[in-house]
């Protein structure tokens, strides 16, 4: 399958504030957890205007920012860089929790 690795394509991201989990800003202005339901800005222009709707929403979560993505044909996406696939797996975070857990 032919992907996207231009960075053209790109999701807005922050951290929640109650928790500090990574989110993601979906189609309906929401943030959710769940990285396939990003919305997905397709050019510099609608990265712009993604970025102000994150801005916009942004009482819940800390700094939100944009994160290049690429797309497989079946729509699937993914991060390009290795920092945000980290983010996205969610593992380190959970494994400082853990630790945090074990030790209250």
């Amino acid at each position: 399958m032919a992907k996207n690795l231009t960075g053209d394509l790109t999701v807005a991201s922050a951290n929640r504030l109650s928790d500090g989990v990574v989110v993601f800003l979906d189609d309906s202005g929401h943030w959710t957890s769940k990285f396939e339901r990003a919305a997905v800005a397709r050019d510099k222009r609608a990265s712009e205007i993604l970025l102000e709707r994150a801005k916009a929403e942004a009482f819940s979560v800390v700094d939100p920012f944009l994160v290049a993505v690429s797309q497989d044909d079946d729509g699937t996406i993914e991060p390009l860089s290795l920092r945000e696939k980290i983010r996205v797996s969610g593992l380190t975070f959970q494994a400082i929790a853990a630790e945090a857990v074990r030790y209250a």
